[in-house]
């Protein structure tokens, strides 16, 4: 019997409250002339305290080694074995929008169904270079996003290909996403996207027979999308990532009982956190006070709140060290009035690690501490990477995580006579 599946039979309902405090992005790495990592540099007494009285350590989303997506990094955190679920980026975009044009006329959130392409772009910018055309932007200067709304609406209207139906979702700046439905389409593609400028975009293949087809579309859809912006003076292409089909997987609440919410600004984060069943609740800013004020406003509808913290993912990808520590900083104090409210298990990690050293995601264990009434503590003075490792929890798959704080919560039936 699958892991899954036998959890499932385990479940035991009740009352109790669970919040996992994800910083995305969350473990470092030391800075060359401190020899501290972020967290070790940052001053953060509450983070300090919470992990003193938890249990403490280290998580990997697929095995050692292995660099995490934010994707991937998110569904082993819920508890989902990455080796039964593939999670293209572009199926989290498509979700996480505020909605989608379709033909010129705004027709708001669009669910992709079975079978349906998904995608993520970037508006990007084309310039003849040695006799080819190149990418001279990948970012076409950042875009506004006023302008970004107008190309979508009228990209809707005019970029069409027979027997499908195309939705295109507007972005922040550059970035976009699509939506594509049809007869025999499959994920198992490349992307266009060739990550740099100064080289000619690429072309999607098929990484396997079935998605022959899907390949076909989406290099029409380029080709058809860079005729139509032709005199846009910096968007004049687009590059597609991420492409996929939404796999079939069982919510939170299908599994195990339990009504969650998630509380995030960014819209991939909301997309994953809809693909698993959970209320999206409305910050109303970007604000990470807002995001504590509608946990405290929603505390008594729900039994699992997810609560994400995108910044320091991005200062992280930036290189940007004193930023992550002053997120660190600024949000300790709000992590703090979060524990004020009555919840049963609380577990503080990310998705994966952004190593401002690096500028990317990294493969190292992800620090986590969870608590709970009667979790085994001690070993740890703070919250860092290095004094997690000396905690009870030792190194764990992030997905036993959600498992452990269900158990913590006495969500779960004795296995066995």
């Amino acid at each position: 019997m699958k892991r899954l599946e036998r959890m499932q039979q385990l479940v035991f309902e009740n009352d109790s409250k669970i919040l996992f405090w994800v910083f995305d992005g969350i473990g470092g790495l030391p800075h060359p002339e401190t020899g501290k990592t972020e967290l070790e540099t940052a001053d953060t007494p509450g983070l300090d305290a919470f992990a003193r009285r938890s249990s403490c350590g280290g998580m990997v989303p697929f095995g050692p080694g292995v660099t995490p997506g934010s994707g991937p990094g998110h569904l082993s955190l819920f508890g989902y074995p990455l080796e039964q679920f593939d999670l293209p980026r572009g199926v989290l975009e498509v979700l996480g929008a505020d909605g989608a044009y379709h033909r010129g006329d705004w027709v708001g959130e669009v669910e992709p169904g079975p079978g349906d392409l998904a995608m993520r772009g970037n508006f990007a910018s084309l310039q003849r270079q040695d006799g080819e055309m190149v990418v001279s932007d990948r970012r076409a200067n950042r875009l506004a996003t006023a302008e970004n709304k107008r190309i979508c609406e009228m990209l809707s209207r005019k970029l069409q290909v027979d027997g499908y139906t195309v939705y295109v979702h507007p972005g922040k700046e550059h970035r976009f996403a699509l939506l594509i439905r049809g007869p025999d389409l499959a994920g198992g593609l490349t992307d266009s996207d060739p990550q740099k400028s100064g080289i000619p975009p690429r072309a999607v293949e098929a990484e396997r027979p079935q998605a022959q087809q899907a390949a076909r579309v989406c290099n029409e859809i380029i080709d058809r999308a860079t005729e139509l912006l032709d005199e846009e003076p910096e968007a004049n292409t687009v590059l597609l990532r991420g492409i996929g089909c939404a796999p079939d997987i069982p919510t939170l609440e299908e599994l195990y009982g339990i009504k969650a919410a998630a509380i995030a600004t960014y819209p991939m984060y909301r997309g994953i956190a809809r693909l698993l069943g959970m209320d999206i609740l409305d910050v109303g800013s970007m604000k990470h006070e807002d995001e504590v004020k509608t946990l405290e406003e929603h505390f008594q509808d729900y039994d699992f709140f997810y609560l994400h913290i995108k910044e320091t993912d991005s200062v992280g990808h930036k290189g940007a060290f004193d930023e992550k520590v002053q997120i660190f900083e600024s949000v300790d104090p709000l992590f703090e009035r979060a524990l004020e409210l009555d919840f049963d298990v609380v577990a503080l990690t990310g998705d994966h690690c952004t190593p401002c050293v690096l500028g990317d995601h990294s493969w190292h264990p992800i620090p986590t501490a969870l608590w709970s009434k009667t979790v085994l503590d001690g070993g740890v003075q703070s919250f860092d990477e290095r004094q997690v490792r000396q905690g009870t929890l030792g190194i764990i798959e992030s997905r036993d995580l959600l498992p452990l704080a269900l158990a913590e919560a006495g969500r779960f039936k004795k296995y066995g006579a």
